[in-house]
């Protein structure tokens, strides 16, 4: 089966940032909440050592799994996300956005980047053509001193008088 490119995101330095980010919150709210490892992996329905790697950071963990856990610790699943960096949440979390959209941008450019290049090679095959037919005119025009070869024009025909009638 082939590899999708999504999931070369999994080995990306934000992806991995945000991972070891989560488990920390997990792991620094269950121990406010003085519940051991195996305790919140069973209220959440995780298995111990799935739960074990996602508070260690290294885990991959499903919307269903972090839904699990945060009624397990009693918050919201966005509350697992807010403050994951630590003391500079405010300027990580803005990081982690700004990261996460440059990472959009990244991707929609790279998927527009053969738009791009068509559009360019069409571009260029219009601008051969076009001087192309550009050089064929003025080989077609006679040269200084020479008579053009014009089709003969026809006579215009003069109107005729009009005589008066008495």
């Amino acid at each position: 089966m082939a590899r999708r490119a999504a999931d070369d995101f999994e080995n990306t330095e934000f992806f991995l940032d945000l991972q070891a980010a989560l488990g920390r919150k997990i792991r620094r709210l269950r121990e406010e909440r003085s519940l051991s490892q195996r305790e919140l992996a069973s209220v959440a329905y995780v298995s111990g050592p799935h739960f074990g790697m996602l508070e260690s950071g290294v885990g991959n963990v499903t919307l269903l799994v972090l839904a699990k856990l945060a009624r397990g610790l009693g918050v919201s699943v966005a509350d697992l996300f807010l403050d994951a960096g630590g003391a500079g949440s405010g300027v990580d979390s803005a990081i982690v956005r700004l990261a996460a959209a440059m990472e959009r941008v990244e991707q929609h450019l790279d998927r527009r980047k053969d738009e791009f290049a068509r559009a360019v090679d069409d571009l260029k095959d219009f601008m051969k053509e076009y001087r192309q037919l550009i050089l064929e005119e003025v080989e077609r025009r006679p040269a200084a001193g020479e008579r053009a070869q014009e089709p003969l024009r026809k006579r215009r025909r003069q109107p005729k008088a009009k005589t008066e009638k008495s």
